[in-house]
């Protein structure tokens, strides 16, 4: 298993990097974002927390892209990716009922696949340390 996750560690972080960059897009046309990737009215008095929110998004998405260069990067990157996407998931899902999720569904998706991806390499690398370790 800890083959696989060496193999695949780069594609990995480069499209979680690019994907989870995309939030991004909250940052610079809030209202086109809204609108379009998320089917939602967009409310002027609500932009200064969709554009943190995309930028802090954004930070994501970069941290994962400088973790391809950098890999004292990856474990910490992964586990901040993983609470913060793990949350973000459990929002859409505990929303699930409401009528303005049906935007969040996507990226829901993006976002746990990646979150399977991040548990089964910390999974891996804590048994190859355990390993070494005996």
């Amino acid at each position: 298993m800890a083959e696989f996750f060496k193999r695949t560690q780069t594609l990995a972080l480069l499209i979680a990097g690019i994907g989870t960059s995309l939030g991004g897009l909250y940052t610079i046309a809030p209202q086109w974002a809204l609108a379009q990737l998320n089917q939602l009215p967009y409310i002027v008095s609500d932009t200064i927390f969709i554009q943190h929110w995309g930028f802090l998004v954004l930070m994501m998405g970069c941290s994962f892209l400088i973790a391809i260069f950098r890999n004292d990067w990856i474990i910490p990157v992964f586990w901040v990716a993983l609470i913060e996407k793990l949350f973000f998931v459990s929002l859409v899902i505990s929303h699930s009922s409401e009528p303005f999720i049906n935007g969040f569904w996507l990226s829901m998706a993006m976002d746990s696949v990646i979150c399977l991806y991040i548990a089964g390499y910390l999974l891996s690398a804590r048994q190859s340390k355990t390993k070494t370790r005996q």
